[in-house]
């Protein structure tokens, strides 16, 4: 393990505090018997993202205003994988369970309780870049539905990657593993997007803005649809190919750029996703809409470096 990934077990809360300090946050922690409190925290650094793994028994852990710097905030999505945990930010009480998800922000005050036989994965990513972190505010402490929209998709990918990086020999530092954790970040930064969006919360300070994000969530809703195209998402939402191709231009994006990297996204968070394994790479690209396996593998092979099954491979054998 690299010298700026660190895993740490803690036989008290004195050990605990120090290891979630250095692996995740600087926290205040306290339990009914710190004596025998147990806990293990795994960190792995990939590029200006981190992957924290986290078991331990029940405690409180509050961040509090003397333990925020200066420094650029990060988000953090916390993945439940067992047990159960309460977190509280910006005066909301967020509860999870096994596969929930929530979002939390490091620089403001936050407090988690953890529940008995307490274990999840922690993606750590900048806030720079998110478009809604205009309202973080008003989705932080909140808990992710795991069946709706893209949460599927972003659980399976860091499930994915987390194992590939714990197996032996992994390469942490591997360009598959660094494309991986680029990709891990931009569906997050789309989740929490399309999440704002649903909730009506998502804020738009002109109408193109506004009809760019119901382009965005259409395209989202369709990517399996192989007849999706420049033409459909227009006349879905009653404007002209023109206006369409005009609105994304402002973004400097093109509508079937956006498509096909939507429809890649979620093809890679597929490929890495052990569960889905056995499904045949063909299966996985039709799936998300891609009907012309050539064009299909090239785009895979220019995005990651590898063939569709050499990137599986790689994500779930821990050869990257």
């Amino acid at each position: 393990m690299d010298a700026d990934d660190e895993v740490r077990d803690a036989r008290d809360v004195d050990a605990w505090r120090g290891a979630v300090t250095g692996a995740l946050l600087p926290f205040h922690v306290e339990c009914p018997a710190p004596e025998r409190f147990r806990g293990s925290i795994g960190r792995r650094r990939l590029g200006d993202t981190s992957m924290i793994a986290m078991t331990s028994r029940p405690h409180l852990a509050v961040r509090a205003a003397e333990h925020i710097g200066d420094g650029p905030a990060d988000y953090l999505l916390s993945l439940q994988l067992a047990g159960t945990a309460q977190f509280r930010q910006d005066d909301r009480l967020a509860r999870v369970g096994p596969g929930d998800m929530v979002f939390y922000d490091s620089g403001r005050p936050v407090e988690i309780v953890s529940g008995e036989g307490y274990r999840s994965l922690c993606f750590r990513f900048p806030i720079d870049g998110l478009g809604g972190h205009r309202r973080a505010g008003e989705l932080t402490a909140t808990t992710l539905d795991p069946a709706h929209g893209l949460a599927p998709a972003v659980a399976g990918l860091l499930t994915g990657l987390h194992e590939s990086l714990e197996r032996p020999g992994a390469d942490v530092r591997g360009e598959t593993v660094l494309v991986a954790a680029h990709h891990a970040t931009e569906l997050a930064r789309t989740l929490f997007d399309d999440e704002l969006a649903r909730r009506g919360l998502l804020a738009a300070p002109d109408p193109h803005e506004e009809l760019r994000a119901r382009i965005d969530r259409h395209i989202d809703h369709h990517l399996a649809d192989p007849g999706l195209s420049p033409r459909s998402v227009a006349a879905a939402l009653f404007v002209s190919t023109r206006h369409l191709h005009a609105l994304l231009a402002e973004d400097g994006r093109t509508v079937a750029g956006t498509i096909r990297e939507r429809r890649l996204a979620r093809c890679l968070a597929d490929l890495a996703d052990p569960l889905q394994a056995r499904t045949p790479v063909s299966a996985v690209a039709l799936r998300w809409g891609f009907t012309n396996a050539t064009r299909f593998g090239q785009l895979v092979k220019a995005t990651t470096g590898r063939t569709p099954v050499a990137y599986r491979r790689a994500m779930t054998d821990g050869t990257a």
